[in-house]
C-alpha cells in the first residue's frame, strides 16, 4: 500500500480499489444475493471466490466502509457493526470464557459498564477494575487470578483520563492476556492504539467517524485471525450494519481528518480560556499543561488532545451546572460527540445518572462538572456563546 498522511487516507482509504467507476461506493441496499448456479454458491462458502450470500454475513458497501476504517487505524482488517456497543458486546463475547474474569479500568462508558455489571455477571463471568492511570495496577490484578481480556478507555469519559497504552498492553502481553481498547474519544486521526501494543480497537463509529450525528454504527480493527472469531460472534448476535449507515459512514471519514483537528483546536482554545474562567474551579483536558498526563498525551495522542474539554464549575453544585447548560444558544444539549456542530452534556444528569455518589467521585465527577464536545463552528462564537452561559451561573 502506498504509504499516504492521514488526510489521504481519510478521502482515498487505500490504493486497492478500481481506478474507473464510480467514485463514491454504491449502496448495496440488499438483505440477499443471488447466484448462477448452487456451484458459485458452494465456491463462494468454501473460499474459492470472492462476494457475498446474504448481508447479515458481509455486504459491499459495509466491507467498503471497514476497510477504510481498517487503514486510519493501521491494522490488518476491520469490521462494523450496528452500534458501539454491538463492537463492545461482540469483543467481550469473543474473549470471555464461563466462569472467566475480565480486567477493565475504573472509567468506562455507561453501556460498557452496564455489559459488566449487569448482563456478563448473569452467566458466571467476572469483572474486577483496576485504577484506569495506573498501569501497575493491572500488574498486581493479573498476578492475582489472570484474565481473559483486558478492557480499556482512552481517554475517558468525561475526565479523559489517559491508559499508558505502552505500558499496559507490555504487562498484558507478558501475561497472555489480549487487550481491547475504546478509543472512540480519540479517534484514529489523535491515537494510533495498536501501534502500541493494544491487540483490538474498537469505536463508536456515531461519534467522529461519522461526524454528522445521522449514523449509528460501531467498528472493530484487529489482526485477520483475531478479527474472525470477533465477528463471528457479532454475526451470530445479529449485530448487523445497515448498507446505507455504511455508506454514510464511508462519506464522513472523508472529512475525518479535516474535522478532528479543526474539532482539536478548538477544544485547546477553549480549554485554555476556561482554566482562566473566574466560575470554573478545573478544567479536564489532556492538551493542557496542568493535565496530570500532559506528557502521556504527547505520546499516546501525538495527534491532538482531542475535541472533547470537560470542566468542573466553581459553585459545584447540580443547579449551577443545569443552569449553564440550559443558558446556552449555540452549543446544543444533548449527548453524544464527535459530530460538526458543539454539544454540551451533565454527567449527572444523562450519561452518568445511575452511578453512586462514592462511583461519582471515584470517576472525578462532580454534579456541577459540564462535558462540551467541540464542533468545527468558529472558536470564537462558540467562547461567545460559553462566556454568557457561565454569565448565567449563580
Amino acid at each position: 500500500m502506498t504509504t499516504w498522511r492521514e488526510a489521504t487516507k481519510s478521502v482515498h482509504g487505500d490504493d486497492t480499489g478500481p481506478r474507473e467507476g464510480p467514485v463514491t461506493t454504491p449502496i448495496a441496499q440488499t438483505s440477499t444475493f443471488g447466484f448462477l448456479d448452487t456451484q458459485a454458491i458452494d465456491d463462494l462458502y468454501e473460499g474459492r471466490r470472492e462476494g457475498h450470500a446474504y448481508s447479515r454475513y458481509s455486504n459491499p458497501t459495509v466491507a467498503s466502509a471497514a476497510r477504510r476504517v481498517a487503514v486510519l487505524e493501521g491494522g490488518e482488517a476491520g469490521i462494523l457493526t450496528a452500534s458501539g456497543m454491538g463492537a463492545v458486546t461482540a469483543i467481550v463475547l469473543a474473549h470471555a470464557k464461563a466462569g472467566g474474569r475480565i480486567l477493565a479500568v475504573q472509567d468506562t462508558y455507561g453501556g460498557t459498564t452496564a455489559l459488566f455489571e449487569r448482563i456478563l455477571p448473569r452467566f458466571g463471568v467476572r469483572v474486577d477494575r483496576f485504577p484506569t492511570a495506573d498501569a501497575k495496577s493491572l500488574e498486581r490484578a493479573l498476578a492475582d487470578g489472570g484474565a481473559d481480556l483486558v478492557w480499556l478507555e482512552s481517554p475517558t469519559n468525561p475526565t479523559l483520563r489517559l491508559v499508558d497504552l505502552d505500558a499496559v498492553s507490555a504487562i498484558a502481553r507478558d501475561a497472555g492476556v489480549p487487550t481491547a481498547i475504546d478509543s472512540t474519544f480519540a479517534s484514529p486521526i489523535n491515537a494510533k492504539p495498536l501501534a502500541h501494543g493494544i491487540d483490538v480497537v474498537m469505536h463508536s463509529a456515531t461519534k467522529y467517524l461519522g461526524g454528522h450525528a445521522d449514523l449509528t454504527l460501531g467498528a472493530i480493527v484487529a489482526s485477520r485471525k483475531r478479527l474472525a472469531a470477533i465477528e463471528a460472534v457479532a454475526r451470530t448476535l445479529g449485530a448487523t450494519p445497515d448498507p446505507h449507515a455504511a455508506f454514510l459512514l464511508e462519506r464522513g471519514l472523508k472529512t475525518l481528518e479535516l474535522r478532528v483537528k479543526r474539532a482539536n483546536a478548538n477544544a485547546q482554545s477553549l480549554a485554555e480560556w476556561l482554566e482562566r474562567h473566574p466560575k470554573v474551579a478545573r478544567v479536564h483536558y489532556p492538551g493542557l499543561l496542568s493535565h496530570p498526563q500532559h506528557a502521556l498525551a504527547r505520546r499516546v495522542m501525538p495527534g491532538g488532545g482531542g475535541g472533547v474539554v470537560s470542566f468542573d464549575l466553581k459553585a459545584g453544585t447540580k443547579a449551577a451546572a443545569v443552569a449553564f447548560a440550559d443558558a446556552l444558544r449555540l452549543v446544543r444539549n444533548a449527548a453524544s460527540l464527535g459530530g460538526v456542530e458543539s454539544l454540551v452534556t451533565l454527567p449527572v444528569v444523562q450519561s452518568h445518572r445511575s452511578l453512586s455518589p462514592q462511583q461519582l467521585a471515584a470517576s472525578g465527577i462532580t454534579p456541577g462538572t459540564v462535558r462540551l464536545a467541540c464542533g468545527v463552528e468558529d472558536v470564537g462564537d462558540l467562547r461567545a456563546d460559553l462566556d454568557q452561559a457561565l454569565a448565567k451561573v449563580p
